[in-house]
């Protein structure tokens, strides 16, 4: 037993080994947020996005961010500008007219009905959420 112990001490101490720490950093889980359930529609100052995002990980989400080739991205909240939009931990937030949302301003062109807006959302971690809206 005194010479498996004293065997572990050699093979830590020795340049170059790590022991893999499986807990000092969160895990891989493969999943980013992703939106769903797009659409949009034509108000006041141009295009608004709504959808469902759905963040699938173990730590809040925060959009901070957005382009389009439409127009300027905003972040919405009661209709007055927001630094960014909370997804929940294992959790969804609705993007609707009543609660958070994005508007596209600034259009580069005049959007109707049927035309697809593109855009990418990106979260503080790094992640891009592409959505792509039909208007109404």
């Amino acid at each position: 037993m005194r010479a498996l112990i004293c065997l572990v001490l050699l093979a830590i101490s020795v340049p170059g080994f790590a022991m893999p720490d499986k807990w000092s950093r969160p895990p891989d889980q493969g999943k980013n947020p992703d939106a769903s359930d797009a659409s949009a529609a034509i108000v006041p100052g141009g295009v608004a996005i709504y959808a469902t995002l759905t963040n699938p990980t173990m730590y809040d989400a925060y959009v901070q961010s957005g382009t389009s080739d439409a127009g300027k991205v905003e972040l919405r909240e009661g209709g007055k500008a927001t630094s960014n939009i909370t997804i929940p931990a294992f959790g969804s937030v609705e993007l609707n007219a009543d609660g958070p949302f994005v508007l596209v301003s600034e259009l580069k062109g005049q959007p109707k009905a049927g035309d697809s807006i593109n855009l990418k959302l990106m979260t503080d971690g790094g992640v891009a959420i592409a959505i792509a809206a039909v208007i109404k």
